[in-house]
């Protein structure tokens, strides 16, 4: 029996410090999500400052099987529900009701039963799936089970599509999930009972993995295990734990090679650094062959099945994990003997410079397509430069200039903007628009930079990811470089060729001097 995934990054995810996604990323992560197959993505609480922007975006979006769920309270007697009625009129298939099974809590205990079968009917009567998120579910088996029980029992009698037992203060023991999945799914009858855990005692994988050893069908979790206090169980080792240790289906057959990939793609939205140590898609999680292992490497599974692959212990001499597969995706291998190889060491000595592609895929593509000799030129960058404007009234400006060669010539071109990003994109437009008239309809959503390790203060260099839109299609691209406008001179480069290379453009022909 499949076990269906309810991911939470997006929600929960942005809860932890220092995490933020924009409603663009939101999006972009929900469109890697439906490709990898998940069930449901919890996608806000309509109604709050700034959620609806994801819901309007969303409506024209499609997530494959994967529904978006919109969050709202379960009206609840010493507990006023927040935002049912936004919820069902968001947009969303589904919502997620959230009640709390426990009577330590405000609203909780006698009485969450009848509101929460109420709640579940009507969301169901506007043509939508509701699930029942119960918080503290597992010290209110402990401490009271029979309300519990009645709230899970009321939740499946209304046809709540999933009823998620919440580990809310993230400190139950694997064993007390088991056993209060086990008392759970005896209340829900046929209903699909699931687990949410909390990591506040190291225990979320654990617990997720244990409880759908007694029955349970849905796993709640984030990403990387992103999310308040400890974090939420880290869906990459519950879905690698599922499919690879228990043999139980969690993601859409072919896609569990990409998980290690979807990984570092959040990770770099998050503007987090991977943790090397993180189980299945670490680069330290599956070492390679020692002299000690005698040839031989010794790993838990086969790193290829996550999207993973050996790396040399101890060692910076590394290449990028989904790099094969993308190539040979792309139709980008370099032909003759060796191709493939070729392929890992360049990516190797890039990355040791810093560049990473989960979240640039365009600048990906275009590395690929010159290892294997099938760039175009279209142009080239000579030479730019950046002034800030600051007049006394504090209204400054930033002026950036940009030497390009294209067909055969050089432009020099100037724009204005607000700040460096703005303008350096200005002037790169203004230089190729007369050359390139599809890059019109082309403009930068986003840029962020980051420091890289290595070097300390001012000298450290800079990572900087662009996202770019045409109206139709979102990409990302990255520069690498200790100067911070370099690098992102080169992510606006490469977003630029990147619409050129997607739209097919073919390059310019080279002026001939004229013949006196």
């Amino acid at each position: 029996m499949r076990v269906r995934i309810y991911d939470a990054t997006l929600t929960e995810g942005t809860r932890a410090a220092g995490i933020h996604f924009s409603a663009r990323d939101k999006l972009r992560i929900a469109l890697r999500l439906g490709e990898m197959g998940v069930a449901w993505i919890e996608a806000g609480w309509p109604g709050r400052p700034g959620e609806d922007e994801v819901f309007r975006a969303a409506r024209g979006l499609s997530t494959g099987e994967a529904r978006l769920c919109a969050c709202a309270d379960v009206p609840v007697r010493g507990r006023p529900g927040g935002g049912l009625a936004a919820a069902i009129k968001s947009g969303a298939p589904a919502v997620t009701l959230f009640a709390s099974a426990w009577a330590r809590r405000p609203g909780g205990g006698a009485g969450v039963a009848r509101a929460i079968s109420a709640a579940v009917r009507r969301v169901r009567a506007a043509g939508l799936e509701a699930l029942v998120d119960l918080g503290d579910f597992f010290d209110a088996h402990r401490d009271a089970p029979v309300p519990a029980m009645a709230a899970v029992a009321a939740a499946a009698r209304a046809g709540a599509e999933a009823i998620l037992l919440s580990d809310t203060l993230g400190g139950a023991l694997p064993g007390e999930v088991e056993a209060g999945v086990a008392a759970a799914r005896r209340a829900a009858g046929r209903a699909p009972v699931g687990v949410r855990a909390r990591n506040d005692a190291g225990l979320a994988v654990a617990s997720s993995l244990a409880a759908v050893v007694r029955g349970a069908t849905v796993v709640a979790g984030t990403i990387n295990g992103y999310g308040e206090r400890c974090g939420a169980a880290d869906l990459v080792a519950v879905i690698s734990g599922l499919e690879l240790k228990l043999g139980r289906r969690a993601v859409r057959e072919g896609q569990l090679k990409h998980l290690a990939g979807l990984a570092h793609f959040v990770a770099e939205l998050a503007d987090q650094q991977p943790p090397r140590g993180q189980p299945y898609a670490g680069r330290d999680a599956f070492p390679e062959a020692s002299e000690e292992g005698k040839g031989r490497a010794l790993h838990h599974v086969d790193p290829g099945a996550v999207g993973n692959r050996p790396e040399p212990a101890m060692s910076d001499a590394r290449g990028h994990p989904r790099a094969l597969w993308l190539a040979r995706e792309l139709g980008l291998v370099p032909r003759g003997a060796g191709g493939a190889t070729r392929v890992v060491k360049k990516l190797a000595e890039w990355e040791r410079r810093g560049y990473r592609y989960e979240g640039a895929e365009a600048s990906f593509d275009l590395v690929l397509r010159e290892l294997a000799g099938r760039r175009k030129s279209y142009f080239r960058v000579l030479a730019h430069r950046v002034l800030d404007h600051m007049p006394p009234d504090g209204r400054g400006f930033t002026e950036a200039t940009v030497d390009v060669a294209v067909g055969g010539q050089v432009v020099h071109a100037a724009a204005l903007g607000v700040g460096p990003v703005h303008a350096l994109d200005q002037a790169m437009h203004r230089a190729l628009e007369p050359r390139y008239p599809e890059l019109k309809e082309v403009r930068v959503v986003d840029a962020r930079s980051r420091n890289l390790p290595g070097h300390a203060g001012s000298e450290a260099a800079a990572r900087v990811l662009v996202e770019t839109t045409d109206g139709r299609d979102y990409w990302g691209t990255a520069g690498v470089s200790e100067n911070l406008l370099e690098a992102v001179t080169q992510a606006i480069a490469d977003a630029i060729e990147y619409k050129l290379v997607k739209d097919d453009v073919a390059p310019p022909a080279r002026r001939r001097k004229p013949r006196r």
